[in-house]
């Protein structure tokens, strides 16, 4: 310890020295030999050693770290970040400006580097708080500090945690930012590096999305829960496509909402009411469902809490949750 101390003061005092001229240089004296290794041999040759406490000890143990030669030496080298996380695109450094970083175990990017550095344009919107990442006419992104929704061409998810600011900096998790661009990644522990692998922009809305699927199933989350949470508006988008992917269900939204093999699931085909166009939040819904977003997972029926202890569902099958005006059940 009293070692690491002495060079520590030694370091310091050489910077010191190289930036600021001592008195005598000042009145035209002439050094003997090298003034800045002189100090430093005679602060390493006294006895004097800063304690444990010291404030100056403490700012330079927080950039300086131990390491050890093959002779058992040590050798001091740069702090580095626990936290800082280097990124490859295909193989090459993906350089940034701001360091990658985890938070809570999970990688996250600066918007601004991540983007940047795939050649996309980011602006922020100081008035309404909305970031946009753009890239000529084949990208056009939104991202809203503290909120974990992501919109890209015509795609909706969330993400793995909300967009935060980071001593002014905008971050999001990296596999979010990754989809983006079709990139697999691969994570490397050893040496805190992430890989990414790919580069072809997101497919794009229109086309990711069954059209007719989206509409329909927009339609009877505007007809069933117009007035409930999104949560409960996305838990009747997870009803019907679990029944589209079940082989007891019709493959299609339309068939699934229109079935009468049990008598009226949803709606009669008569009704014009099913037809309305639905709300922002009900496409919203409908596509968070599609990509996979899920509150009622594993759920095909649901009722409103007011007759589902009376219901079939309610006196045959197992409640999963309830979400708002509307209980949900396996």
């Amino acid at each position: 310890m009293q070692r690491r101390y002495q060079r520590l003061v030694a370091a310091a005092m050489s910077l010191v020295m190289t930036a600021v001229p001592v008195t005598a240089l000042a009145a035209g004296a002439k050094p003997a030999g090298d003034l800045t290794d002189a100090v430093a041999e005679a602060i390493l040759s006294q006895e004097q050693f800063l304690p444990e406490e010291s404030p100056l000890a403490a700012d330079f143990e927080s950039l300086l770290q131990t390491e050890y030669t093959e002779d058992g030496e040590e050798a001091f080298v740069p702090f580095t970040d626990p936290n800082a996380v280097d990124l490859y695109f295909n193989g090459e450094p993906l350089e940034q400006e701001n360091y990658a970083r985890l938070f809570d175990g999970m990688t996250c990017v600066s918007v601004r580097d991540f983007f940047e550095g795939m050649d996309c344009q980011v602006d922020w919107d100081g008035e309404s708080g909305v970031i946009t990442v753009t890239r000529e006419d084949e990208l056009e992104m939104e991202l809203i500090p503290g909120d974990r929704l992501a919109r890209a061409n015509g795609r909706c998810w969330y993400m793995a945690r909300p967009c935060s600011l980071e001593e002014g900096k905008a971050m999001i998790p990296l596999r979010d930012a990754a989809k983006v661009f079709s990139c697999e990644v691969t994570w490397d522990n050893d040496s805190r590096t992430a890989f990414l692998e790919g580069g072809e922009l997101l497919e794009s809305g229109e086309t990711y999305y069954d059209q007719e699927d989206l509409l329909w199933i927009a339609r009877i989350v505007r007809h069933e829960s117009c007035n409930q949470p999104l949560d409960g508006k996305v838990a009747v988008a997870n009803v019907i496509i679990n029944r589209m992917n079940d082989d007891g269900f019709p493959g299609t939204a339309e068939e699934v909402i229109f079935d009468t093999r049990n008598g009226v699931q949803f709606v009669k085909r008569s009704s014009k009411s099913i037809l309305k166009d639905p709300c922002e939040t009900c496409w919203l819904a409908a596509k968070l469902a599609l990509e996979g977003y899920e509150t009622a997972p594993g759920c095909f029926f649901f009722a409103s809490n007011k007759v589902a202890p009376t219901c079939w569902a309610g006196r045959n099958r197992e409640v999963y949750t309830v979400i708002g005006g509307h209980t949900f059940f396996l």
